[in-house]
């Protein structure tokens, strides 16, 4: 919003993680919010209170961030000596990069040389669940008996750090806990984690788990399987570990990704490497064979670039040996790729005065987003999300509609579509109204009976012709 000129988006400045400011025999003011942490996209009340007045010439203004918010109706309350103090209630619906936002509760008074101010720092009442994933340095593949193996426990963008307990598990038992591990911070004001620890490889095989707990919340948990290869004969091929890496965030059309191949245990130098996209040999691949002891090591990396169609594609390592194929595996790039969204508004009118805004998101992948309405920087509320459509290249599609009011003649209007993809920053579309929309009525994801307005007023339409007809 800080790039429409708006009234109620002017700048703002706030004392820093101001809650309670007092002043001896003078007014005061408190901002208070709820007890206990919330998650994304929750919505949470926050209070302010101000006095005491000797009158009720005051104003209460709420601003998240530099954005002014909807508030519920002033409540004075007078005392015994006939003074008066205000109380205002906000509601904020939380957000991941809400991290680093602020609520501010702004009063003033005609008494008041300058406005009571109380500011409060949505961190600390949010809280973020962390996304879990281990890596292995086999990638969770065959391995040699006995071999011991990396496993790395990577849990990403999550907020407080307080108070957080990691534990590994080893076939449903514990086999090792760290109290406060060591995190690292994110751009957004979250934070992210990895902690290594070894495990040996067996034949049968064992089943790792990391577990982490934040504060007193349920466990959140990510799985792996590490099993043993056991030894070929017959073969002339020795037992032998590979890593097939490639990155760990996702990439958007237009770059590249590198994938890795490593493994050991070779007994000649004669090996060859070749990387297919869909079937077609990539280019420039930086293949190195390594002398280690009685075998050869094998590293072999490559750019694979990235484009909007890729979300089905694949990738092929071919490994050969003295011409002869030693391992081969396929790919998938859908998990490395992230397709942003293109984001449209665009508005009809009906005949009963209506307007119908419609928020084009097309063609993004993965299919998690988050979409919001916003009117001159106001969180509309009760909409409900649209569902998202798969589209045949494996990319998703939705719609979000917004009825609104437009008869009544009043200034100009900004309609604000925001989309966020996944934990990226969100993309705004904006639509002007001529007119001034007041009611807001229903917020869908697709037309049919999600819109009853619409079709009462087919209705009533429809009616008056039959009434008309019957006195023909």
């Amino acid at each position: 919003c800080l790039n429409l000129p708006l009234r109620s988006c002017l700048p703002y400045l706030c004392d820093p993680s101001t809650q309670l400011t007092t002043w001896s025999g003078q007014p005061f003011i408190s901002l208070t919010g709820p007890s206990q942490r919330t998650t994304p996209g929750d919505s949470v009340l926050f209070n302010c209170t101000a006095g005491p007045f000797g009158s009720q010439d005051f104003n209460v203004t709420w601003l998240k961030n530099s954005c002014e918010l909807p508030a519920s109706a002033q409540h004075p309350v007078t005392d015994k000596k006939g003074n008066y103090s205000i109380t205002s209630k906000a509601w904020v619906t939380l957000a991941q990069q809400d991290v680093l936002s602020k609520i501010t509760c702004n009063v003033t008074h005609r008494t008041l040389k300058h406005p009571l101010q109380a500011t409060m720092n949505l961190s600390q009442v949010l809280r973020v669940i962390p996304t879990l994933k281990i890596t292995s340095q086999a990638s969770g593949t065959y391995v040699r008996v006995q071999e011991r193996v990396n496993l790395t426990c990577h849990a990403s963008h999550f907020y407080p750090a307080s108070h957080l307990h990691l534990t590994w598990m080893e076939n449903g038992h514990t086999i090792q806990t760290v109290k406060s591990p060591r995190v690292t911070g994110n751009p957004d004001g979250t934070y992210s984690l990895e902690h290594t620890r070894q495990a040996e490889a067996t034949l049968e095989g064992s089943a790792f788990a990391c577990w982490i707990v934040q504060d007193e919340q349920p466990p959140v948990k990510a799985n792996i399987t590490l099993r043993a290869q056991p030894p070929r004969h017959g073969q002339g091929r020795r037992a032998h570990s590979y890593n097939l890496q490639g990155p760990l965030q996702r990439s958007e059309p237009g770059t590249s990704i590198r994938l890795t191949y490593t493994t050991s245990g070779f007994s000649t130098r004669h090996v060859t490497v070749t990387w297919l996209k869909n079937k077609h040999k990539l280019p420039k691949p930086q293949t190195s064979v390594r002398h280690s002891g009685h075998t050869y090591n094998v590293t072999s990396s490559v750019l694979v670039p990235l484009k909007n169609e890729d979300i089905f594609s694949y990738v092929v390592c071919h490994v050969e040996q003295n011409s002869t194929l030693f391992f081969q595996k396929t790919i998938s790039l859908d998990q490395y790729l992230r397709v942003p969204p293109t984001v449209t508004v665009s508005q009809s009118s009906t005949s009963s005065g209506l307007v119908l805004a419609t928020c084009h998101v097309q063609r993004f992948y993965p299919q998690s987003v988050q979409l919001t309405w916003q009117e001159d920087c106001h969180m509309l509320k009760g909409t409900e999300q649209p569902a998202s459509k798969k589209n045949n290249d494996g990319s998703y599609t939705l719609e979000g509609l917004l009825l609104v009011n437009a008869s009544v003649q009043g200034s100009e209007r900004v309609l604000t579509c925001m989309v966020q993809h996944e934990t990226q920053p969100p993309i705004r579309a904006n639509l002007i109204l001529s007119t001034a929309a007041h009611t807001i009525y229903k917020f869908t994801g697709s037309p049919g009976p999600e819109m009853p307005v619409l079709i009462f007023v087919a209705f009533l339409l429809g009616l008056k012709v039959l009434l008309v007809i019957s006195n023909l």
